[in-house]
């Protein structure tokens, strides 16, 4: 025992935040173990337990993503009336309580009831943990603390997408409802580790009582948050983009997918951190951006070569490709986390990171087509497609310099007292 708690100290000293940073890693890796156990058996589980068609699969998901979109900004501006971290236990309780029906769906009625249901919170929880980040740890700590959550993510989705792997060995729905039920169970420690977190701030006493949306007329926030969106565009690029390019478009085995993308996974590990060094001002997280486009562009720019040499010669471009991809990824994240912190108005934090992460998720819907496009068109596509991301990246700088101005125009309102 007395091992254990060293090592428990030890970690501590070793995570950004303290204790309450470790508390968050620990919520961020169970979130990530169930979700990943989830998503390896989601579409089987349908499909096969409960007999629905890709078809009607497709359209409960896309009813789900719709309603998510449609909630993600109410539900912002309600954490900026009652606090992030309500918000979050609501949610993760509301998401056990979907998950512990889903495995009892028999037709296609029950599975769009708990999907909607499901969407309704969807897109929020990130926000919401992103801003109890920045209420529950210093500010020269909190860009640092989401870089380490990140980390830590991945980690737990390889973990969870392992467990998943035994309901898809079983194949029947009794192992599929097992799995179900440990996410549900995820969300309901989740809920009771958010609960007992101790916040160092809490919203503006003069913002409690009244709604807002002055986000939808800050252009310059909408403009960093677009920019953001386009690049985060690496992530279809990881699971669509390349995969489709290499076995449509190269002489390289199909096989060397799942190398690359395991590259992809453990940079993104042992990086992110590092990555997101000197993003806790707007000038060094528009730097990150700025890489963040020009690697992503060279990306596309290496794939293009890829064609047009033997498969020996390809498979060390593409490897190249994917190392830049993730110089993108790592960058992107960390200048993308810092700027939404900065900019977000004092007191309005929950319904600004949603707007913020409200433009990742609309990219999740239209990155797919876009992606496609590219790479049907080929060469030409891969150079379009390069030049967004460097225009976007080279744009940081100034746009971020036009939010700065405007977030230090803003009246600042007094703080309430801590929670």
């Amino acid at each position: 025992m007395s091992d254990l708690w060293r090592r428990v100290r030890g970690w501590r000293g070793s995570v950004p935040g303290g204790t309450v940073g470790l508390r968050l890693a620990v919520m961020a890796m169970i979130d990530a173990v169930g979700t990943g156990a989830f998503l390896a058996v989601s579409v089987p589980f349908i499909t096969r337990s409960v007999g629905l068609s890709e078809g009607r699969l497709g359209l409960g998901l896309t009813l789900s993503a719709a309603i998510a979109l449609a909630t993600a900004i109410p539900i912002g501006i309600l954490a900026d009336r009652i606090g992030p971290k309500k918000v979050l236990v609501g949610v993760s309780l509301w998401r056990c309580a979907c998950f512990v029906v889903y495995p009892f769906v028999q037709n296609l009625w029950q599975f769009l009831t708990v999907v909607c249901l499901l969407g309704l919170v969807d897109k929020a929880a990130a926000p919401m943990e992103q801003a109890l980040v920045g209420q529950a740890t210093a500010t020269d700590d909190r860009v640092r603390v989401v870089a380490v959550l990140r980390s830590l993510r991945n980690v737990g989705f390889t973990v969870g997408a392992l467990l998943g792997g035994i309901g898809l060995l079983i194949d029947n729905r009794a192992g599929y409802a097992v799995i179900l039920l440990l996410n549900a169970a995820s969300f309901a420690v989740l809920a009771t580790l958010a609960s007992r977190l101790p916040v160092l701030s809490a919203p503006a006493k003069s913002l409690r009582r009244r709604f807002s949306v002055s986000v939808l007329r800050d252009g310059s926030f909408l403009s960093f948050t677009g920019i953001n969106a386009v690049l985060t565009m690496h992530m279809t690029l990881l699971s669509i983009g390349i995969p489709l390019w290499i076995v449509g478009h190269t002489e390289v085995s199909s096989a060397v997918i799942a190398p690359l993308v395991a590259v992809n996974t453990v940079l993104a590990v042992a990086l992110q951190v590092r990555a997101s060094r000197d993003t806790e001002t707007i000038a060094g997280a528009s730097r990150a951006l700025v890489r963040a486009g020009v690697s992503l562009a060279l990306c596309c720019l290496l794939l293009t070569a890829a064609p047009r040499l033997s498969a020996v010669l390809a498979v060390g471009v593409l490897l190249l490709a994917m190392i830049a991809l993730t110089g993108g990824e790592l960058w992107q994240s960390a200048g993308g986390w810092g700027g939404s912190y900065l900019l977000a108005a004092p007191g309005q934090e929950g319904v600004y990171l949603s707007v913020f992460w409200l433009g990742v998720a609309i990219q999740q819907i239209a990155a797919p087509v876009l992606v496609s496009l590219v790479v049907t068109s080929g060469t030409v596509g891969w150079t379009v497609l390069a030049a967004l991301f460097a225009v976007c990246g080279f744009a940081a700088p100034v746009i971020g310099r036009w939010a700065q101005a405007r977030a230090d125009s803003r009246p600042q309102p007094e703080p309430a007292p801590a929670t």
